[in-house]
């Protein structure tokens, strides 16, 4: 929710390109947090914490587990290294290979989209959102200015269009997470609390004129068969 509310502050802000870094944040969040769901619990925790111990061992292998400092007479290299040894015993060869590169799910975070059924959100957000955080939007450059000089009417329906998309996305996912906590809610009536908020949420990505969207009327539907899944509603996983 601090992550919502960080992009809902900068929108306010208009400062839109910075609203895409979080979303890619809430997006990861998102991801994790339902393939963390879709497997066993125990299996998740114990691979959760075995990934947590060996990044943390990755950052003191940096910094010599801070020898020379006072950091050093708490933070005992054979006490890691044997943990380090405790935890490569659990796993088999490629198996640790991977949870050290890629965290508890040992796997890529495009792996781990289509794992939750989330790879056309993967193309659409992720990959968009990721051009802010590593490099720059042009939209947000001088460049864009001169682009688009003398045509205001196009400038503004692509940054209208590029803000649509950022609440369509951000609002997707904060509809399925409160879908998903529905059905671990014990209690009636907050249970249905938050299954109406999963269904208006998912209305007003219906609303939204995102790029994503393709139109209604798809490929296939004339001859009897299913429109193409493009991955987006909370209630077809």
């Amino acid at each position: 929710m601090n992550t919502f509310e960080g992009i809902e502050l900068l929108k306010r802000r208009r400062l839109i390109e910075e609203s895409w870094v979080l979303l890619r944040v809430l997006l990861e969040a998102h991801v994790n947090l339902v393939y963390f769901w879709m497997h066993d619990p125990k299996d998740m925790v114990r691979r959760y914490l075995d990934a947590s111990m060996l990044d943390k061992l990755k950052h003191l292998r940096e910094v010599t587990f801070y020898e020379g400092t006072a950091l050093a007479e708490t933070i005992k290299r054979e006490h890691w290294q044997k943990a380090e040894r405790e935890i490569k015993d659990r796993y088999a060869g490629p198996d640790f290979a991977s949870l050290r590169k890629h965290g508890f799910t040992g796997l890529s975070f495009e792996q781990r989209a289509k794992a939750v059924h989330m790879e056309q959100m993967y193309k659409y957000c992720y990959r968009i959102a990721s051009r802010s955080v590593h490099t720059f939007d042009p939209a947000e450059t001088p460049v864009f200015g001169v682009a688009y000089k003398g045509r205001r009417d196009a400038k503004y329906d692509l940054l209208r269009a590029r803000r649509e998309q950022l609440e369509a996305n951000q609002n997707m996912l904060l509809g399925r997470l409160a879908y998903y906590l529905s059905e671990f809610v014990r209690d009636m009536v907050i249970s249905t609390e938050l299954m109406l908020i999963g269904v208006g949420y998912e209305k007003f990505c219906d609303t939204a004129k995102t790029l994503e969207r393709k139109p209604c009327e798809q490929a296939g539907t004339e001859n009897g068969e299913e429109p193409e899944d493009n991955g987006f509603y909370i209630w077809r996983m």
